[in-house]
């Protein structure tokens, strides 16, 4: 049969638990909440289980940096694919090889900002604004070109998701 002090202490571990991962979560949501578009913060901040459970904005700010790069290079890739694609449509192709060398300079200023934040937030956050202006031109080209290029549409957006995130972290 079980104790009664383990059947006490029962409630007190899931009373403990539901206010840790209350706690943890508040600070996701207290900068998104400062973002541009709070769910898609939420979304992508949820790429990394280590957010949720970051207790300083600055390891919170590390963490999504480290996202945002990794995001961004991984959507360098999927450019790529649609480069070597035949089903896609001639007209993107010159909009999407353009904005290969944005998306990777994005990446990078990322992960440059998230080296940096340990350091101090002013600089990390002069390279958040870089990887702002990195992406700009690919939705400029999109636009003078006249072509709406769904993949890449997403790409740039969560890439401002996350440039979004960051002028926060590092504000």
């Amino acid at each position: 049969m079980d104790s009664p002090i383990a059947l006490l202490a029962l409630p007190l571990v899931v009373i403990f638990s539901a206010s840790l991962a209350s706690a943890e979560s508040k600070l996701v949501n207290e900068v998104c909440s400062k973002t541009k578009d709070y769910s898609s913060c939420v979304a992508a901040l949820q790429l990394d289980p280590r957010a949720a459970k970051a207790t300083t904005l600055r390891s919170l700010g590390v963490i999504a940096l480290q996202i945002a790069s990794k995001d961004t290079a991984g959507s360098r890739k999927d450019v790529d694919q649609l480069l070597m694609d035949p089903k896609t449509s001639s007209s993107w192709k010159p909009v999407l090889e353009s904005c290969k060398a944005n998306i990777d300079t994005a990446a990078l200023q990322f992960s440059v900002a998230s080296r940096e934040l340990a350091q101090g937030a002013l600089s990390a956050n002069y390279d958040v604004l870089l990887a702002s202006d990195a992406i700009d031109p690919c939705l400029k080209s999109m636009t003078s070109s006249q072509q709406n290029i769904p993949p890449l549409v997403t790409i740039c957006t969560r890439a401002k998701t996350f440039v979004s995130i960051g002028r926060v972290v590092t504000d």
